[in-house]
């Protein structure tokens, strides 16, 4: 199973529910990912950043993560829950930046 952590951006624009679309992934990837807050010193597979809007670049570049999935609108959600999906299949030891 992936470890998976999540940040949400500061909510300064948000055009869509951010809690409802984490909770949405959330359930869609029971199984396949295990979600927590990021705790420090900890290594994730995949690290979601569920922004409100396209305006803020910002990576979390401190939390260490495999893979950096951006969701900044509803119509993100499906490919994230796809490329989670996708990085779970692949063997251990070969995942690659993304």
């Amino acid at each position: 199973m992936l470890q998976c952590t999540v940040k949400f951006c500061g909510g300064c624009n948000p055009r869509y529910d951010r809690g409802d679309a984490y909770r949405q992934i959330r359930e869609a990837l029971s199984g396949t990912a295990q979600f927590s807050l990021p705790e420090a010193g900890q290594h994730y597979d995949v690290l979601l950043i569920l922004r409100g809007c396209t305006g803020c670049e910002y990576l979390y570049e401190n939390i260490p993560a495999a893979h950096r999935l951006v969701c900044t609108c509803t119509g993100d959600m499906d490919g994230i829950i796809k490329k989670v999906r996708e990085i779970a299949s692949r063997p251990i030891n070969t995942t690659k930046e993304d």
